[in-house]
């Protein structure tokens, strides 16, 4: 079924940007308008509901998230000299496109830029769900994952993170003030 209306009213997204709608408003969006299977698949999909029964769209961003956190998961064990095989899950279907988007990642020595390529290569990676029809439900979708990354990194910020791990940093030096006190 194409949505040429749905579709044709999404504003743009970059990752960056501030999106227009959160991924909830979005979804309560397209229930209007999409059939109520795919209303589950988006739910599935977007907000990881476990009680929807799988299909095949669910099935194929699951292989890739899976095959990119597995690819993730070698880079980080082989930088500590750590076996892998334990943290590797099982997936169905291969995509070297995968591979090449997170050893490339892993070429930045900076952790943000490391993490903004890994998400640019699951935008692209939602982009190619889309296949022939850019009016398909599979567009209706990937819009959806491409939302969410937007709004992982509209709700980051530098200071706040900063303020985070200050604090993490000293309730761990007050802990271990404790507990060499202790002995």
């Amino acid at each position: 079924m194409a949505y040429y209306s749905l579709v044709a009213s999404l504003p743009a997204l970059q990752i960056g940007d501030e999106p227009s709608f959160s991924t909830e408003e979005y979804i309560g969006t397209c229930a209007q308008w999409v059939t109520e299977r795919e209303e589950q698949i988006l739910r599935k999909v977007l907000l990881s509901d476990p009680d929807i029964a799988p299909c095949a769209l669910c099935t194929a961003w699951n292989n890739i998230e899976i095959q990119l956190r597995n690819a993730v998961v070698r880079q980080r064990a082989q930088k500590l000299g750590v076996d892998a095989k334990e943290f590797i899950q099982t997936h169905d279907d291969f995509s070297g496109t995968i591979e090449v988007i997170v050893t490339d990642a892993f070429t930045r020595n900076d952790p943000i830029e490391l993490e903004q390529e890994l998400d640019r290569g699951r935008w692209k990676l939602a982009e190619e769900l889309i296949g022939q029809d850019p009016f398909s439900f599979e567009k209706v979708l990937a819009y959806g994952i491409q939302l969410k990354i937007a709004e992982r990194w509209d709700r980051m910020d530098v200071h706040k993170g900063k303020e985070t791990l200050e604090a993490v940093i000293t309730a761990n030096t007050e802990r271990e003030a404790h507990s060499d006190g202790s002995d």
